[in-house]
């Protein structure tokens, strides 16, 4: 008894809030997330810290009520598997998803030696027109420009050899990939 509470009715206690509050942080995780990210020096994941409470309110639970160890014991061993849980959880849970977040993306420089479709027709010397590209993720339009100068009919198969990173542009070619279907029929 820790106050006159019996250490089962505080487990218990302890495991409702915890998974009251795990609860809401899975509905409201990004603002709980941006809240600890705007305080200077916090590194502290409510997920990893709740989940901590309620493994040990849980485990603690079922060492009080279904063995005959000691509280002591019973607090030791609920710590310890808490601790390793909650690691596993951060190691191959949260620390992948973490990164998949920013993974998803990709740079407009990952394009150069694709092959698109030009929808929108390209015009003379520096005439945009638009090209679509078809990658694993998604079929997008970018607005190009040819790198010979030469206009490009809407229909045509170009690839990208180059980005203006300025201006954000495909920089397309018809020659290139007319030089590479030669070359797969000449082999």
């Amino acid at each position: 008894m820790i106050f006159g509470v019996e250490l089962s009715v505080i487990y218990l206690t302890g495991l409702i809030i915890a998974g009251s509050l795990t609860l809401i942080n899975a509905l409201f995780g990004d603002l709980l997330d941006a809240l600890f990210e705007s305080v200077p020096g916090a590194f502290i994941n409510p997920t990893v810290v709740l989940s901590f409470v309620a493994v040990l309110c849980g485990a603690g639970f079922v060492f009080e009520n279904g063995t005959q160890l000691s509280s002591l014991t019973g607090l030791f061993i609920s710590v310890v598997i808490a601790l390793v849980l909650v690691t596993l959880l951060h190691m191959l849970v949260l620390a992948p998803l973490s990164k998949a977040e920013s993974s998803v993306g990709y740079h407009m420089s990952d394009l150069i030696g694709d092959y698109g479709t030009v929808t929108t027709s390209i015009g003379k010397e520096n005439d945009y027109g638009e090209v679509i590209v078809k990658t694993t993720f998604s079929i997008k339009g970018y607005p190009a420009r040819s790198v010979s100068g030469l206009p490009v009919a809407s229909g045509e198969e170009v690839q990208i050899v180059d980005i203006d990173k300025e201006n954000q542009v495909l920089i397309v070619s018809v020659e290139e990939k007319k030089l590479m279907m030669e070359e797969k029929t000449h082999e």
